[in-house]
């Protein structure tokens, strides 16, 4: 594969372009079952560790499994409102306005949506709602002329139901928010996220209220940040007495690195931009000579396609921002990830090396999902970084 920085801007868009329309054409008729994007799912405890593995070697015995996410039921929606701009062709737009349409009509009466996992049906996650909230303003904001009060309400919604059921935990320097209904640890990714959606709700509804809490949440991951610009995975707090500074953290914080860029930038906050970019000088240490990304801090191992996305694109956005210069570093995470994709659109495995030896190649549309945005968005950017 070709580095995407040896050819021309227009070239590379075109090539970052056709990988998302492949990548797009592969889901959709494997894994839309009545508007939700749903499939098989890396999940928790067992299945995660042992079972994905049993799967993935014995493909006959794989059960069908259609766990929605809104997560990824989001990136779907956010992908083709992307894609639907840069070809211009209506199916596009006409797919995320159908899988918003899903999300709002799989909200619950109270604001939120059930965890799809059976482990942990019990609990509502503010990932998940916060990704809901995200896809409904993106609607909203582009479809405002023409209706769908219905998304924003949902967006609303959501936000009423984290206020008054989830919450935050009081750390010394702010607020961090919950990870779910049920209090645990301090966990900075929340964080993170509901900056993002408290920013987008302001920008769309021109309500400065929302931000109300964000100075606070700003301090609480200034205060935990580490030297080389990491956010830990979890601390302990009144509810958890575990702290786990280290987990999947390139993967991790490359997700946070993007969100407080795309706040900072929508509303010139120099605190987030500076939390972004000290965590994108972090990241730049973990992608690999290949364009791999490692897996955390103490290993490489194993390597897992979206883990090199997920990166690229947060290098590449801190890079086209101006504020730091990782754009030949994004540059090889996302040949990596082309050199990866199948003729059919889909990629060789979703992991390799999961404990020195074992690979998994089960379909997962929630992470294709997150793929299929970070190419649609990389393509969209036809000048050269």
């Amino acid at each position: 594969m070709t580095e995407p920085s040896a050819v021309s801007p227009t070239t590379k868009a075109s090539i970052l372009l056709d990988s998302a329309r492949r990548l797009h054409d592969y889901l959709a008729p494997r894994h839309l079952h009545a508007g939700q994007l749903a499939g098989a799912d890396q999940g928790v405890r067992w299945n995660i560790r042992v079972w994905r593995f049993v799967k993935s070697y014995l493909p006959a015995l794989r059960p069908q499994e259609r766990f929605y996410f809104l997560q990824g039921q989001a990136y779907w929606a956010l992908a083709n409102w992307t894609l639907g701009d840069l070809t211009g062709e209506a199916r596009y737009h006409v797919a995320a306005r159908a899988a918003t349409d899903v999300i709002r009509a799989t909200q619950r009466p109270d604001g939120a949506w059930a965890y799809p996992l059976p482990e942990r049906k019990h609990l509502i996650a503010t990932v998940e709602g916060d990704f809901a909230a995200i896809a409904m303003l993106e609607g909203h904001a582009r479809a405002a002329a023409s209706g769908h009060a219905g998304w924003l309400a949902g967006a609303k919604a959501w936000h009423a139901y984290l206020e008054r059921e989830i919450g935050y935990q009081e750390h010394p320097a702010g607020l961090c928010v919950n990870y779910f209904q049920k209090p645990r640890g301090m966990v900075p990714n929340n964080t993170c996220e509901w900056i993002w959606v408290l920013g987008r709700l302001a920008s769309v509804t021109g309500d400065r209220a929302y931000q109300e809490k964000i100075p606070a949440m700003l301090g609480f991951l200034e205060a935990v940040q580490l030297p080389s610009g990491e956010l830990p995975y979890e601390l302990s707090g009144p509810f958890e007495p575990r702290t786990q500074v280290h987990y999947l953290c390139y993967q991790y914080n490359a997700f946070q690195c993007m969100k407080l860029a795309w706040y900072a930038r929508a509303h010139n906050d120099t605190r987030a931009q500076a939390l972004a970019t000290r965590i994108a000088a972090y990241l730049a240490t973990g992608v690999l000579e290949r364009g791999a990304v490692r897996a955390s801090c103490a290993k490489v191992n194993p390597e897992v396609i979206y883990y090199a996305d997920a990166v690229g694109m947060a290098l590449h956005t801190v890079s086209a921002y101006g504020w730091a210069d990782h754009k030949a570093l994004a540059d090889r995470t996302f040949a990596f990830v082309l050199s990866r994709q199948r003729a059919d659109g889909g990629f060789r495995y979703f992991s390799r090396g999961d404990y020195g030896l074992l690979q998994d190649q089960n379909d997962y549309p929630r992470y294709l999902a997150m793929t299929l945005y970070h190419l649609s968005e990389r393509a969209r950017d036809a000048r050269p970084l």
